[in-house]
């Protein structure tokens, strides 16, 4: 009966990876066509090939989330979505990751050149749209279920070269994939996996993982990148903490 359950969990990961790839694929394909044949289409399709390549990772979480039997109702998903009442100390665990991914660009004030004090909210409410979205799929559904069948780490590794795949398709998509900083966004995408999954292993909160994402976009975009070596540093030390945390929840 055990192994019957890893199995169907094993099942519903491959049914949602294949499902959420394959839908972003369709669209660069698509793209890739249209482009080869040097075939000119209007700013409109852009628009479609983000309203469907884009939520493919959200699409796909909602459904194998209610066919794996993690939800009961898809409205219970969108209710996660906009869970925020959490205890304060796991809203403080999010602050704590960011105060160590981003503390040093707060301290000193490093802020890109044009951003004001009103381009923060406008990021984090686009965020909510464009980016938060993602935690429906990769932290709410994938890992948890890799989680039943796997340790944290391999599962938090696995779903760092999904997640890579299915955002270099996406930057190839938004034809952005020229302006990425590829060795500090790989760093970055890992420790991002590490935490997500640390933040969501320990409180069940989607909302949670929604708020960092969320967080971590908005200050991407306005805060200077700090070097690479200060980067790695920052996200092994998050790396190391979220690994200590879900151990020490293991354990209790």
């Amino acid at each position: 009966m055990e192994q019957k359950k890893v199995n169907q969990n094993l099942k519903w990961c491959i049914v949602y990876l294949v499902g959420t790839i394959l839908q972003m694929a369709l669209v660069c394909g698509i793209k890739l066509f249209l482009e080869t044949m040097n075939i000119r289409y209007p700013g409109g399709c852009m628009l479609l090939f983000l309203a469907f390549g884009g939520t493919s990772s959200a699409l796909w979480g909602i459904i194998v989330s209610k066919k794996s039997g993690n939800v009961s109702r898809y409205i219970d998903v969108l209710k996660d979505y906009f869970g925020l009442k959490q205890p304060i100390r796991l809203y403080g665990l999010v602050m704590l990751f960011l105060l160590i991914i981003f503390g040093i660009q707060i301290v000193t004030g490093k802020v890109v050149d044009g951003v004001m004090w009103h381009t923060f909210p406008i990021l984090f409410v686009q965020a909510l749209v464009f980016g938060g979205i993602e935690e429906i799929g990769w932290r709410y559904t994938f890992q948890p279920l890799l989680e039943k069948s796997i340790p944290f780490e391999v599962a938090s590794v696995i779903t760092f070269f999904s997640w890579g795949i299915w955002h270099y398709m996406y930057f190839y998509m938004t034809d952005t994939i020229s302006f990425i900083q590829h060795d500090t966004f790989l760093v970055g995408l890992l420790g991002s996996c590490f935490i997500l999954g640390a933040i969501y292993r320990i409180s069940q909160s989607l909302w949670l993982c929604v708020l960092y994402h969320c967080s971590l976009n908005m200050f991407s975009q306005t805060m200077a990148a700090n070097s690479f070596v200060t980067t790695v540093i920052c996200n092994v030390v998050c790396i190391c903490l979220a690994i200590l945390i879900v151990r020490k929840n293991s354990d209790r």
